[in-house]
């Protein structure tokens, strides 16, 4: 394997391993599945890639086309939950289906390789990745103002991952087409080495940077909201408590008021301490 690939690989591992720290991170501040989807789609990214070093380093080569096999499965895989993840920002997304749709696959790849072999494999699997990819990118055009709505300032890395995606995948369309699947991985040439590996280095890198930004971004409008909506429910409830206390000044003597007045004090003061809770845990 030349050095520049092996060097660029090294780099993608390292930066989707960063991925998997951070969507860690999030998830036990936010206990949001979005981040489930995340951890495990930079992480099996991650180990797809360490297939292709540990295939380099095998001399039997069985067991070398069932590790590049992992590669071509586990590839697109990752990327799909990755992009699941970006696109439950701002769609309902049905877990059932997606887990579905990710066993087929598997499955399907699995006859594929059995009966015809590894090279219709990994042409199905860069049919899969340029899909999703696709997909990515026209479903927020298809909803566009919910989309823009939810993501705020976080639209222009959207923008930027698209001038990323639309860079990588005419590229890999051509290597893909023009050569054995895996020359990428053996060549010497240089210029096929940097324009196959910036693009998808720098959409790898895109992709966590608009993830990180989605996070923030909508926390914030999020805290903001919370804050405006506590702030005003908080107010009304103390209000009903001091309209509770002057009405049992001016009924000091009905017992029935008092005790009427006393279950309203009581519930609102309840009402208060549990927005006070979920302040607390924001």
């Amino acid at each position: 394997m030349n050095e520049l690939i092996f060097f660029s690989i090294i780099v993608l591992i390292i930066i989707r391993l960063v991925g998997v720290v951070v969507s860690t991170d999030f998830y036990y501040d936010t206990k949001s599945k979005t981040y489930i989807y995340f951890f495990i789609g930079w992480g099996l990214w991650a180990i797809s890639l360490i297939f292709i070093i540990l295939n380099e380093s095998e001399h039997n080569s069985s067991i070398g086309i069932i590790l590049l096999f992992l590669n071509y499965i586990l590839g697109p895989i990752a990327l799909i939950l990755i992009l699941v993840g970006l696109t439950s920002y701002y769609l309902k997304i049905y877990h059932f289906k997606i887990f579905f749709f990710l066993i087929l696959s598997i499955l399907i790849s699995i006859v594929l390789f059995i009966i015809v072999g590894l090279n219709f494999v990994y042409y199905l699997s860069r049919i899969y990745t340029f899909s999703f990819y696709f997909i990515f990118l026209l479903l927020p055009i298809m909803k566009f103002r919910k989309f823009k709505k939810k993501v705020g300032k976080s639209i222009r890395w959207y923008y930027l991952s698209c001038f990323s995606i639309l860079y990588y995948i005419p590229l890999s369309i051509f290597f893909s087409l023009g050569s054995d699947s895996y020359i990428l991985y053996q060549t010497e040439n240089i210029n096929a080495i940097i324009l196959s590996y910036v693009p998808i280095i720098l959409t790898t890198l895109i992709l966590i940077v608009f993830m990180i930004h989605l996070e923030y971004n909508i926390s914030s409008d999020q805290k903001k909201f919370l804050k405006d909506k506590y702030s005003h429910n908080l107010g009304n409830i103390f209000q009903g408590i001091m309209s509770g206390y002057n009405l049992n000044i001016i009924k000091e003597g009905s017992e029935e008021i008092l005790s009427e007045v006393k279950e309203i004090m009581k519930k609102l003061i309840e009402e208060a301490k549990e927005i006070i809770e979920e302040i607390r845990n924001l």
